[in-house]
This record gives structure tokens, C-alpha cells and sequence, in this order.
């Protein structure tokens, strides 16, 4: 009896199917009640909440505040030499209306997602939908974020690639962790999100390589030709200008992502102050302003460190432009050399926005005389 429950175990685990491995989990802690081990089948029902309560735990992406889950019940493929599996099975849970898009780009990918949504009515009449997206941009712009939304609104998962396994200094390796990735994912319904997709998409022209990026190029090419239809395939990269000339063609759509407009940035901001600090009143039009030309994944570094440092020392929830001043000024030293011209136009922005030269003293500890010269020096330059 219990072989046969192993085995069921280890079907349903290969299958990636979670209800046939509850159920035969349940089956073997029974058999070991049945026989008298109270203990062993508590052991068994015990180790199975704790292992489902870890993988359904809730994470964040590296580069935004997305939510998703993880599934570790389906085998993955892994490097040969190594075994660092290649792929992440996520599930995201953000949508859409998560992100501060433009909307000529959110227009564009609501038509992808219907196609996406009607994709049997198309493939019916011999029209592929669009599956193949190109999203390029500066770092923290939003790539990932939109990658994953898309997927949240076609309630698919995402096969994301893991650029450290696939990457292999071993002759030929790399190719071959490609071609284990696409038929991987070949039978699934699912999002495969290839990131930083520069590092194995560069173009074939460089006089050093001695031909292994171009047979890792020449691969990606052939996988992507033979990729069937329900596979939706995203690339992001920081740097499209390094793509081969004939990535672009395997491509459905390209967008092109830049640092948030000020009605995108309005949108992030509100939203933050929704979630996190609606017990306190702030300015928005003055954070708005504050936070041009700063990417998506910035601005939100930036309220993090605003809200921490309200939560944990502010005595009134009316927050004024000096103590956002304070905790801004803070955060954009990470940025800026403050012995440079270009921490004197930080100041100088501050101060527009209506922060005295009086309380810029008091925050920076710069005299005022040297921060009148800076002023004007900076009102010179403009």
C-alpha cells in the first residue's frame, strides 16, 4: 500500500499537479493512522502545511513592489554542471491598473491581452496572436512590473529565466540550457520572461568572441522561430541599442520605457499614499514635483524611506515641506555629490519648491551666504 502512495507522491509532484499531491499526502498520513502511528501520520500532515505555508508566501520583485506566489512542486530544468535550476516558476498577482503606464503603452497592451484572451477564435482563422514583446528601457522603469502584470491579467504563470543558471562558462552549455528552457515550457500555457536579454542577445559582430555568442545567438534564434503559440514570450533589456539585428524581427511589438511623466509619477505616489501613509496628510503636487526624473523603482525607494521615517519619529500627521525636505535631501546624497554643482541644483530645486533658505541651512548645516552664491550660480546656469 505504501509504495503505492509513494509513487502517486512522486506522479503528482513530476505532474505539477498540487490537489493530486494533497490527496495522496492524505492518503499516507490515513494508512499510518489506520496502523496505529498517530505520531508518524501527524509528522506527515504537519510537514506538508509547513512546506505549503513556505511556498505560498508572498515576495517582492527586485525592481517594484509586485506580489506573487511561488509553486515548487514542478520539476524544472537545470544546468548540467551546476544544477541551478534555469527557470522560477512564478504566479503573479498584480494587475494592470498596478502600473503607471502611459497610456498609448497601456492601450497597446490591453489590445495584446485581448488578442491573448480570444487567441483560440484567432488561431482558428490562421492568425497568431501576439506573443512575442520586447520591452526596453532604463533600469526601474517598470519592465518586470508590466512582464508580470500582463500575466497577472491572463491568470498564467510566468517561467521567469534565471540569468545565473543559464549563463554557462562551459563551451556549448549555454545553448544547450536554451533549448532545455523552450522545451520546457513548449505544452504549457505560460509566460516565459527572459530579463536582461542583452546578455544572450548581443549582436554577432564582436572581432574578440570566438563563436560561442554567436552559436548562443543562433540558438535563441531557432528557438524563438519554433516556439508555438501558447507560449507568450517577454524580453526586457536595458540596452536594445546591443540587440543582433535579427532579434528584433522574431518580435511581435517593442516598447520602449522611459523615466515617469508627471501624471505617471502622480499615480504612483497617490497610490503609495493609499497603502502606507493615509493616516498622514502630504502634499502630492510637491512629491510629484520632487521626484522628476526619477525612474518608477526610485520614487518608490523614496516614499519607502519617507514613510519609515514618518511612521517611526513624526508626532503630527500633517507632514510639511521641511520634514520631506529632510528625508528627500537623505535619500538623493546616494545620487548626488554633495561638494558638486549638481547637489547645489538638488538644493536649488528645494528650494522652488518652496523650502526657505533658512530651514536648508538648518537640514544641510551649509551657511546661508554660500547657499545664496550657489543659488544664484544655479539660476545662471538654467
Amino acid at each position: 500500500m505504501k509504495t503505492t502512495l509513494i509513487i502517486k507522491l512522486i506522479e503528482a509532484h513530476c505532474n505539477g499537479s498540487e490537489d493530486a499531491f494533497k490527496k495522496a499526502v492524505n492518503e499516507l498520513a490515513y494508512d499510518e493512522e489506520n496502523k496505529g502511528n498517530i505520531a508518524l501520520s501527524s509528522s506527515v500532515k504537519e510537514a506538508y502545511t509547513a512546506s505549503k505555508k513556505q511556498n505560498t508566501t508572498m515576495k517582492t520583485s527586485p525592481i517594484s513592489e509586485m506580489t506573487f506566489t511561488t509553486q515548487s512542486t514542478i520539476l524544472t530544468p537545470k544546468d548540467k554542471d551546476s544544477t541551478i535550476e534555469l527557470i522560477e516558476i512564478l504566479y503573479p498577482k498584480v494587475k494592470l491598473s498596478d502600473v503607471a503606464l502611459p497610456e498609448k503603452t497601456k492601450d497597446v497592451l490591453l489590445q495584446i491581452i485581448q488578442e491573448q484572451k480570444k487567441s483560440k477564435n484567432l488561431l482558428s482563422k490562421g492568425i497568431t496572436p501576439t506573443n512575442r514583446l520586447l520591452l526596453c528601457g532604463p533600469p526601474g522603469c517598470g519592465k518586470t512590473l508590466t512582464a508580470n502584470a500582463i500575466a497577472g491579467e491572463l491568470e498564467i504563470p510566468v517561467a521567469y529565466v534565471k540569468l545565473d543558471g543559464l549563463v554557462s562558462s562551459y563551451l556549448g552549455q549555454t545553448g544547450a540550457n536554451l533549448r532545455k528552457i523552450f522545451e520546457f515550457v513548449k505544452n504549457k500555457n505560460i509566460m516565459l520572461f527572459l530579463d536582461e536579454f542583452d546578455a544572450i542577445a548581443k549582436k554577432r559582430d564582436d572581432t574578440n568572441d570566438l563563436g560561442e555568442l554567436k552559436r548562443i545567438v543562433t540558438t535563441l534564434l531557432q528557438n524563438m522561430d519554433a516556439m508555438p503559440a501558447n507560449v507568450f514570450l517577454i524580453a526586457a533589456t536595458n540596452h536594445h541599442h546591443l540587440l543582433d539585428p535579427a532579434i528584433w524581427r522574431r518580435f511581435d511589438t517593442s516598447i520602449l520605457f522611459e523615466a515617469p511623466n508627471s501624471e505617471q509619477r502622480a499615480q504612483i505616489i497617490e497610490k503609495f499614499l493609499q497603502q502606507s501613509l493615509a493616516d498622514y496628510s502630504l502634499d502630492v503636487k510637491n512629491l510629484v514635483n520632487l521626484t522628476e526624473s526619477m525612474s518608477g523603482s526610485q520614487i518608490c525607494s523614496f516614499l519607502r524611506a519617507l514613510a519609515k521615517q514618518c511612521i517611526m519619529n513624526s508626532t503630527n500627521n500633517t507632514i510639511d515641506m521641511e520634514y520631506i525636505a529632510d528625508v528627500w535631501l537623505k535619500y538623493t546624497t546616494f545620487f548626488v555629490n554633495e561638494d558638486s554643482d549638481e547637489f547645489a541644483k538638488v538644493l536649488f530645486k528645494l528650494h522652488q519648491n518652496g523650502v526657505s533658505v533658512k530651514t536648508l541651512v538648518k537640514i544641510t548645516g551649509i551657511p546661508r551666504s554660500t547657499l545664496n552664491y550657489k543659488f544664484r550660480k544655479a539660476t545662471k546656469s538654467k
